[in-house]
């Protein structure tokens, strides 16, 4: 028998119904992504959300938009998936948990802003770098004109999730590790050289205790 995992979501701003159904939904999806899930059904009982992803729904809300199209961000990364809608009636599971708490929760998220914001990339903030078209490719689906390099690519983006807008490298082996950018790779290598995470390190022996830090 397969276990069931609960994850649960606290927003720390205002949002409407509609705009809580898709942070749950993103959050879920991130969830499911982090575990290296490849094929994933999903069932909700907002009518509107369920529409508008499936395309039934014409979105003319700018800020749903926003939601919508993170959403579909992450449905690319995935090989199969499929979104279907259950009364609310049959969703007691969920309501019951969001009622009376959750306890044994395997993992608690808490957004202090939109998810669509805490992914909005500005170039201006960062010189580029190698993550610039990996983010480009999960957070909007922006790959090459050339065929064989929107192949090499995607592939590529495979070892990869978006999690709040963090970049992290998968692995099957151990846990993910958070990418970053050259200007705060040398901030991370400072810190573990000065024994902030471990003795003075160099060359490789400094490359695998960042790793072991949980850094790429």
């Amino acid at each position: 028998m397969g276990a069931t995992l609960h994850q649960a979501v606290t927003l720390q701003f205002k949002v409407t119904n509609n705009q809580a159904e898709y942070e749950a939904l993103i959050a879920g999806l991130n969830f499911a992504l982090s575990m290296i899930v490849k094929c994933i059904q999903v069932f909700s009982d907002s009518q509107l959300v369920i529409n508008q992803v499936n395309r039934a729904f014409e979105m003319k809300d700018e800020i749903l938009k926003k939601y919508l199209q993170r959403t579909r961000s992450l449905i690319s990364q995935f090989e199969d998936f499929s979104l279907t809608h259950i009364p609310r009636e049959e969703n007691q599971v969920a309501d019951r948990l969001a009622k009376v708490g959750l306890p044994d929760l395997c993992q608690t998220q808490v957004f202090g802003r939109p998810i669509f914001e805490c992914t909005e990339i500005h170039s201006e903030e960062h010189p580029p770098c190698w993550m610039d078209r990996i983010l480009d490719y999960l957070k909007d689906g922006t790959q090459p004109d050339n065929r064989q390099e929107a192949k090499k690519l995607k592939l590529d983006c495979a070892k990869y999730i978006l999690i709040n807008g963090e970049l992290y490298r998968r692995s099957c082996a151990k846990p993910l590790t958070k990418c970053f950018r050259p200007e705060e790779a040398q901030e991370v290598m400072g810190a573990v050289h000065k024994r902030e995470c471990g003795t003075h390190a160099r060359g490789r022996s400094l490359v695998m205790r960042i790793l072991h830090q949980g850094f790429f």
